[in-house]
Formats: structure tokens, C-alpha cells, sequence
């Protein structure tokens, strides 16, 4: 009997690809481990108590919201940084979430290899 044939579609996986998987990836890590907060008020919230170390807004947030917590962050003198990533659709599919443009990260460890993926 020979060996199954594995099949390769032939094209190479794109490093962008590779490293928003692991984005997501590390984002799923995070909800499991209490270290992921959403929404606008509750980010606002533990902004205020110093526990955000990172916050994502999805590419299609409002440019109300995107508004107000710029303008919360400025106010409040937060040096949290911030990543546009994904949308509100599939970080909402990838978290089993309702929709939500506004999440944030409360582990160093886990905001600092998303940091990472995101600048390669």
C-alpha cells in the first residue's frame, strides 16, 4: 500500500496572514484568561484603574467612538497604546462576543506579543 498523497495548494502563506492568526490567537488566549475586557465603558473604566495595557479598534468603528475615547485618553493622560485591528464581524466571531469596536488588554505579556505581531 503506498502512502496517502498530501495535497499543497501551491501557494505560500503570506507572513501578514501567519502573523493575524496569531493575533487572534493570543486575543482568544486572553478572553479564556480574564485578561480581555470590551466595549466602550468597560475599557473606560478599567483605563481609568490603570489596568489597560493595550486597546484595539476595529477598522469600522465609529468615528464618534473613536472620538470620545481619544478624547478620554487625552483627558484622563493615558499613555495606553492603540492598534486599529480587524473588524467589529470577525473579532466578534473569533471571541464569541457581541459586536463590539472597542477591546482591551489587561495581561503585559499578552499586549506585548500582539504588539509585536502587529509591527512585523
Amino acid at each position: 500500500m503506498t502512502p496517502a498523497k498530501k495535497h499543497y495548494s501551491g501557494t505560500p502563506v503570506e507572513a501578514e496572514t501567519d502573523n493575524e492568526q496569531k493575533i487572534l490567537t493570543l486575543l482568544q488566549f486572553a478572553r479564556k484568561a480574564g485578561s480581555l475586557v470590551y466595549g466602550f465603558e468597560a475599557c473606560k473604566k478599567e483605563t481609568s484603574h490603570g489596568k489597560v495595557r493595550l486597546l484595539l479598534l476595529t477598522h469600522d468603528v465609529s468615528d464618534n467612538t473613536k472620538e470620545k475615547i481619544m478624547r478620554f485618553l487625552a483627558e484622563f493622560g493615558s499613555n495606553v497604546p492603540i492598534l486599529e485591528y480587524g473588524t467589529q464581524q470577525e473579532l466578534s466571531a473569533a471571541l464569541g462576543l457581541p459586536w463590539t469596536a472597542i477591546i482591551g488588554i489587561l495581561d503585559n505579556n499578552f499586549a506585548g506579543k500582539i504588539l509585536s505581531y502587529y509591527q512585523q
